[in-house]
């Protein structure tokens, strides 16, 4: 007679129970009592199997419900279709690294609620144990903003200075100031010390502001090269609730970025108006007395002529006064330096918000300009105010360097013996 050779498989099937009744009738009694023998667990090997053969039981209860298979075979294709299409991005392991605490998370569950082991579940994310038990053990800091870890990550701000920078962004005080000048502010009194670079990220991060402003078009503007080479000159409309319009004018150093002084009316401001506000400052700063030129800068306007030019031409030596108009055929550059004082009164100390009367508006402009000389800190003086520049302060982009690079030093020690991290699920000290 012929006699069959059965598929490996076959004799699986038949040991664990998962051939249905005709099948059972198509084996001879002798075939069927020779695959019993294999039941018997005294077969050399079968530590071998124990494990394979205890999933294959799970998968029988898989086969005998066709929810579960249905189920099954649906996730087996969901999971094909997400290799796939994870394989088509070059990023794909900066994208795993992106999602690692959704998926660390996602693997975490299928062990507890489907009893499914490490290795299974990293399968089915097409990623290796390795790489699951390295970002497990990465430690995500609630404390940090950025959630590091400080003890992985020392070189990031400690949580003593995250609550300085926290408090200065917060302070209602402080609303409309801009960023470079909380940071020199922090650095001179001694609160923090850091990279503007990283300020500014913990600054956004912890919920500073950034002011609505005024946007001017950008133009060529002059940089002096010492005080009271270039003084800027113009005048802004002011707008009172109960007066009406105001109409300032201010004297800025071009060197110092200081105003160096300012007058209001709410008649005319016209030519006898800017002359007075010169032989003001003049006579504030001693200017008649200088040796070196006096370049007065202003657009072209009638209130910067008449009056104004024939007070320049009367100037006695020793100071060289010369009037020029900006934006001309042979002087291009612009005026910006008065424009931008505008804006800084307007929006970052008034915030676009209008003074109650003419009174008021008075108090507010000798407000501002002892913020603005004394409180605020221009990005090009390093940390140094207006008026400590016109008092003979040199700025130095490295004066705070020092002191930052000591600071990084302690943060990192700081933060190295840091050990009240919140970690997340799954997460490792």
């Amino acid at each position: 007679m012929y006699k069959r050779n059965y598929h490996p498989l076959i004799i699986l099937l038949y040991a664990s129970g998962m051939l249905d009744t005709k099948q059972l009738c198509e084996l001879p009694k002798t075939t069927k009592h020779n695959w019993n023998q294999f039941k018997h667990q005294n077969y050399y090997g079968d530590d071998w199997v124990s494990s394979y053969v205890e999933q294959f039981d799970n998968i029988k209860e898989v086969y005998a419900s066709a929810f579960l298979y249905k189920s099954l075979r649906f996730l087996v294709e969901t999971r094909k279709g997400y290799l796939h299409i994870l394989q088509e991005f070059s990023y794909n392991k900066k994208l795993l690294k992106l999602h690692a605490d959704k998926i660390i998370t996602s693997i975490e569950k299928m062990k507890s609620l489907a009893n499914v082991n490490v290795k299974t579940a990293c399968k089915y994310y097409g990623i290796s144990k390795d790489w699951y038990y390295n970002q497990k053990r990465k430690l995500l800091c609630g404390i940090s903003p950025f959630q590091r870890c400080y003890r992985q990550h020392p070189n990031q701000l400690t949580v003593q200075e995250i609550s300085v920078i926290e408090n200065l962004v917060t302070d209602p005080a402080n609303f409309g100031k801009r960023k470079i000048t909380l940071y020199y502010f922090a650095l001179r009194n001694g609160l923090i010390f850091c990279g503007l670079s990283t300020f500014n990220k913990y600054a956004s991060a912890l919920g500073y502001i950034k002011p609505k402003r005024f946007r001017y078009p950008m133009k060529k503007g002059l940089r002096a090269s010492r005080v009271f080479e270039w003084l800027h000159v113009d005048i802004t409309i002011v707008n009172t609730i109960e007066d009406g319009i105001q109409k300032v004018a201010f004297v800025k150093d071009n060197f110092s970025k200081a105003i160096l002084h300012y007058s209001s009316t709410n008649g005319k401001a016209g030519s006898e108006f800017i002359k007075n506000l010169f032989a003001e400052t003049f006579e504030k700063y001693n200017l008649l007395n200088a040796t070196k030129p006096i370049n007065i800068l202003s657009d072209g306007g009638s209130e910067n002529k008449g009056e104004l030019l024939s007070w320049v031409q009367n100037i006695q030596a020793p100071p060289i006064v010369s009037k020029i108009t900006a934006q001309t055929k042979d002087f291009p550059f612009s005026n910006s330096m008065s424009e931008s004082t505008h804006s800084i009164y307007k929006t970052e100390f008034l915030h676009g918000k209008y003074s109650l009367n003419e009174k008021i508006h008075l108090k507010d402009l000798k407000r501002f300009v002892e913020y603005y000389q004394h409180l605020r800190y221009p990005t090009d003086l390093f940390g140094l105010t207006t008026f400590e520049v016109v008092n003979g302060k040199i700025p130095d982009k490295n004066h705070f360097k020092e002191k930052i690079q000591e600071a990084r030093k302690n943060r990192v020690e700081a933060n190295q013996q840091f050990n009240d991290c919140k970690i997340a699920l799954g997460c490792n000290s």
